[in-house]
């Protein structure tokens, strides 16, 4: 009887360990907490850009490569810092502005979030190692409680590089990982990079022979006033437009700038693009400057999401943000 009774007081005690630290609703609560040491995983990142580009692959979708940009480590260590698991910050900025902030604004670029949690004190080894593969796999296949926007921006043929970040908190009770990944279109090399400066946006350089520049736009949002409670992220609304490819036509519904919006095919095929052009911010918010150009390649792909039709031939090739 005695043995019995220790038997089933084991089993009592384990049920209500699992009960205080797996089904507690309680533990759904992230405390902010000190974060472990770690070293970046540089063979983890490789194993899940040649996954990612199988996935791409098999869709018919061009590869990417690897590239370092600031804002994807900087975003990952912010999460785990803050607990905030939002594509805005606490301020809520929206991430076009760290990106201008830590890489310049040169580039269309896509931001990414996945989190992984355990509640449990003995399964802290379950995040403290990294797994880029693991994150890819998600976004791209079980994305369906985000409409399936982030696989839709893993596979786009617009995003020719990617780059990833991550970090974890743990306090010896709770803990989570956080993935970054920004999908990258690097398709022109800068002369005179995007700036704001002055009352006055300027740009000069030249984009590939692919992607024909034919809309400048600038769209302006206010700071997002409960960053917790977006699960994407939004450029806000279109603020001014210029049509750059062909003359006397104009966007519908936004005002069109003044000033030099030069786009010509030189002898090697490249466009040349030449911007210079003022903007008053008028009021506080973020203003995202874009170049939108058309993909000539007519590649053919299959978005799921519910605008993903919107993206099919349409490349994000600059994006700066700068806020009032």
């Amino acid at each position: 009887m005695g043995r019995a009774l220790a038997a089933l007081g084991a089993v009592v005690f384990l049920f209500l360990l699992v009960y205080l630290y797996v089904d507690n609703p309680e533990t759904f609560r992230l405390p902010v907490a000190q974060k472990v040491p770690e070293a970046e995983n540089d063979v983890s990142k490789l194993q899940a850009v040649k996954y990612l580009n199988r996935i791409r692959g098999e869709q018919g979708i061009p590869p990417v490569q690897l590239i370092d940009l600031n804002v994807a480590e900087a975003r990952a260590k912010y999460l785990s810092r803050t607990n905030l698991f939002s594509h805005y910050d606490a301020e809520g900025r929206h991430p076009g502005y760290w990106y201008t902030q830590l890489d310049g604004g040169l580039y269309g670029v896509e931001e990414n979030l996945m989190m992984r949690y355990v509640k449990a004190y003995w399964l802290p080894m379950s995040i403290a190692e990294a797994n880029y593969t693991d994150a890819i796999h998600d976004l791209v296949f079980n994305d369906l409680f985000s409409g399936w926007g982030h696989r839709d921006s893993l596979l786009d043929p617009c995003h020719n590089y990617v780059a990833m970040g991550t970090s974890y908190f743990w306090n010896g009770t709770y803990g989570a990982r956080y993935y970054v990944v920004y999908m990258v279109a690097k398709w022109v090399e800068w002369v005179s990079p995007p700036r704001y400066k002055g009352g006055r946006f300027t740009a000069e350089g030249y984009a590939a022979p692919t992607m024909k520049p034919k809309i400048f736009a600038v769209y302006y949002a206010s700071y997002e006033s409960n960053p917790a409670s977006r699960q994407s992220y939004s450029y806000g609304d279109l603020y001014l437009c210029k049509v750059l490819d062909t003359p006397f036509a104009k966007c519908k519904d936004a005002q069109e700038p003044a000033g030099v919006f030069t786009v010509e095919k030189t002898q090697d095929g490249r466009w040349r693009i030449k911007i210079d052009t003022s903007v008053d911010l008028d009021k506080p918010g973020l203003y995202t400057f874009m170049i939108i150009a058309e993909d000539l390649r007519g590649l053919k792909w299959s978005p799921l999401s519910l605008w993903g039709h919107a993206r099919v031939g349409k490349c994000r090739i600059m994006l700066c943000t700068v806020a009032k």
